[in-house]
């Protein structure tokens, strides 16, 4: 008897908070502006030349072990374009463009491995002295609306 009426107030008090609980609440998704800038001019035919833009969410990704998270490739006809990934989780994130001159979907590099196409990572500083590291070139996308700049550079100017 004493279960019984034990087991009833509990049940009766569970329900009673369960009651008062917040609904579930979906995360915010943001948006997340990308503008590139410097990209190289063409003089022969301009229409081929893309920049592919990578969006990393993992030192795996970072370290080429894994696909990146979102990537999008944007004809490079200007010498500055903008791109918004949207609905993005919060979280921590890296990016890396390059201008593909070639459009042969990777970055050419000479045989010392130094890239012969302009490229740009998040956390970068314009004298490359140091290697980064996925946090180290990581931002974090918070709730609300972000901007990112990348310039490109190119090493064999």
């Amino acid at each position: 008897m004493k279960t019984a009426i034990f087991c009833t107030i509990s049940l009766s008090a569970l329900l009673s908070l369960s009651a008062f609980a917040k609904p579930f609440e979906q995360k915010q998704l943001s948006d997340l502006n990308i503008n590139i800038k410097n990209i190289p001019r063409l003089k022969g035919d301009v229409g081929t030349a893309e920049v592919e833009i990578s969006l990393l969410a993992n030192a795996a990704q970072w370290q080429l072990e894994q696909a990146p998270f979102k990537v999008v490739r944007l004809p490079a006809n200007t010498t500055q374009l903008s791109h918004t990934f949207s609905q993005l989780p919060a979280g921590r994130y890296a990016l890396f463009a390059f201008f593909d001159a070639n459009n042969n979907q990777k970055l050419d590099e000479d045989w010392l491995g130094i890239p012969k196409e302009a490229f740009a990572f998040s956390g970068m500083t314009p004298s490359l002295d140091q290697e980064l590291n996925f946090i180290q070139a990581s931002f974090i996308v918070s709730e609300k609306e972000q901007s990112k700049t990348l310039p490109l550079i190119e090493m064999n100017e």
